[in-house]
């Protein structure tokens, strides 16, 4: 079976700067459950499916901070420390379980602890520890497109334009010297756009992203109104990007096809549009696939061991009321809804009617949804990759695509975000307003030190930590936690800690003393570390 068109499948992956910054229930144990959970999953199916010749392709974001922390040593050594305990708490819980009498819960402790075995043998070996060179090892065979991002995720919109060019400039550079490539596309922090954004990642060598259909012309338009600050009327301090493009630039409302890319104001930088109806299958919490009662529940866990046992059952029952989970009723589940997926894609893309383009339909989901929170997921999507590279639609990354099928129109895309009502409000509201008026003072303060002169090697040394700390605390996640309420304390602390140190950093780098004050800034630099090369210059201009 063929079809017309051609499906593009995108994964973000990011997770904050969480290094050194607690275990559990916040902080750095985010990235062993992760690698445990997602990207070991992810790499060995990839790896897998190219080794047996299956001509699939794929897009993965990985933002510069996540790769950062995944190349730490230190981070390297305490996630192979929480692999070698996860076998641990397997093992127990198959004694316990046989002890007990439950051939069930002991049958499904083993099905953990040999998941788990391999998973860490392809760590070990497989991998070598490095997983930042395994997705980068995809990239360079052609069969994944890796997307870079900002620094930090910092949200764009509502930076000042010297910070906008720092967490672009840095973000860059961090890619191309852990991958050893140079994307070409990004994936724009929380999908946040605002027009001018454009003309600045043409200028750093950007060609293409992604963004929320809501943003196209003649969909759900976002009203920024939710986004505004307490009685100010722009939406933005110091707004960091040109003048909005003309509307004249796009095309009449009911052209807009949500099956085409676009070029983006005056500029050469395409947009994607994400199919909402067709990603929704996945992450829709109304009808996505991994609401079915068959998958495993990620809710509930084992009081003694954490491992789960159980499935979601019903979205109507208690975590108490949930029943046992069978990987093998999970795994039928998978193959029915890889297919699904597979006729919903070739369906939509058969309705497109043929004028002399090829149609192309993208969808887009975080990576950390599947293996993590959606323990079947990397299943389904190996059986996605395998049916469409047999039967069509034809997969391809975004760049190959444009390569050969460049837009053909111009739009202004719409201001505004993935979050809720498409606007900034979930980053910016009365909750988080003070967080953004203290990353205003800090990169005054930063700026400030561009009229120092002769710095000795110490105070560069201070100056480049204080670059880190306000890219740091400049991250999307911290605003995003405490509108969400899943971590909000743990935020405002990470957030607090930030513009301390970089306070302290700003402190050194104007009168700190080699002699007195050294442990101090060793223990800054040993406390937040990535983007090494970061320097005052990159927010120069």
């Amino acid at each position: 079976m063929t079809s017309v068109g051609t499906f593009v499948l995108a994964l973000h992956s990011h997770l904050p700067y969480c290094r050194g910054a607690g275990r559990w229930p916040h902080g750095e144990e985010w990235i062993h459950e992760a690698v445990l959970g997602t990207y070991l999953p992810l790499l060995v199916l990839l790896h897998d499916l190219r080794d047996a010749g299956v001509p699939y392709r794929i897009v993965i974001g990985l933002t510069p901070v996540l790769i950062e922390q995944l190349a730490d040593q230190d981070v390297d050594v305490r996630s192979l420390e929480y692999i070698d305990d996860q076998v641990r708490r397997a093992q127990k819980d198959i004694r316990r379980f046989v002890d007990a009498g439950d051939p069930q819960r002991a049958a499904l402790a083993d099905f953990y602890l040999g998941s788990y075995r391999r998973l860490r043998d392809a760590y070990r070996s497989r991998f070598g520890r490095n997983l930042v060179g395994a997705f980068a090892d995809l990239a360079r065979t052609g069969h994944v497109e890796i997307l870079t991002s900002a620094a930090t995720h910092g949200y764009l919109p509502l930076l000042d334009r010297a910070s906008v060019e720092a967490q672009l400039r840095i973000g860059l550079r961090s890619s191309k010297r852990l991958l050893g490539l140079e994307p070409t596309g990004i994936w724009l922090p929380e999908c946040a756009y605002a027009p001018g954004l454009e003309t600045v990642l043409e200028e750093h060598g950007i060609t293409h992203f992604f963004t929320d259909a809501a943003l196209l012309p003649g969909h759900a338009q976002p009203a920024l109104a939710g986004s505004r600050r307490r009685g100010h009327s722009e939406l933005r301090r110091a707004p960091p990007h040109e003048a909005r493009v003309a509307t004249a630039l796009a095309p009449e409302a009911s052209d807009v096809d949500l099956l085409r890319p676009y070029y983006v104001g005056a500029s050469d930088v395409v947009a994607i549009a994400r199919h909402d109806r067709v990603s929704g299958q996945v992450w829709s919490a109304f009808m996505g696939y991994p609401g079915d009662p068959a998958y495993r529940e990620f809710h509930r866990k084992d009081d003694q061991s954490g491992l789960r046992y159980w499935r979601v059952t019903s979205v109507h029952k208690g975590l108490a009321e949930k029943e046992d989970y069978s990987p093998g009723r999970a795994a039928e589940r998978a193959r029915d809804h890889a297919s699904h997926f597979v006729s919903v894609v070739r369906d939509e893309l058969s309705k497109t009617a043929s004028d002399g383009h090829d149609p192309l339909l993208a969808v887009t989901f975080d990576s950390e949804l599947f293996g993590h929170w959606w323990f079947e997921g990397v299943d389904w999507l190996g059986i996605v990759l395998r049916e469409m590279s047999s039967n069509g639609p034809i997969m391809s990354t975004a760049s190959e695509y444009l390569g050969r099928e460049p837009p053909r129109a111009r739009i202004a895309l719409a201001e505004g975000s993935w979050g809720k009502n498409n606007d900034h409000s979930t980053w910016l509201n009365e909750g988080t307003a003070w967080m953004w008026d203290e990353i205003e003072r800090l990169a005054t303060e930063l700026r400030a030190l561009s009229t120092l002169d002769g710095r000795n090697e110490f105070r560069e040394r201070a100056s480049r930590q204080a670059t880190r700390e306000l890219l740091l605390a400049e991250s999307s996640d911290w605003p995003f936690l405490v509108t969400t309420g899943q971590a909000a304390d743990y935020a405002v602390e990470r957030f607090r800690a930030h513009a301390q140190r970089f306070r302290r950093s700003i402190a050194l780098t104007r009168a700190g003393d080699p002699a007195q004050d050294e442990v101090e800034l060793r223990s800054l630099e040993r406390a937040d570390n990535p983007f090494p090369d970061a320097s005052l210059a990159d927010f120069a201009g």
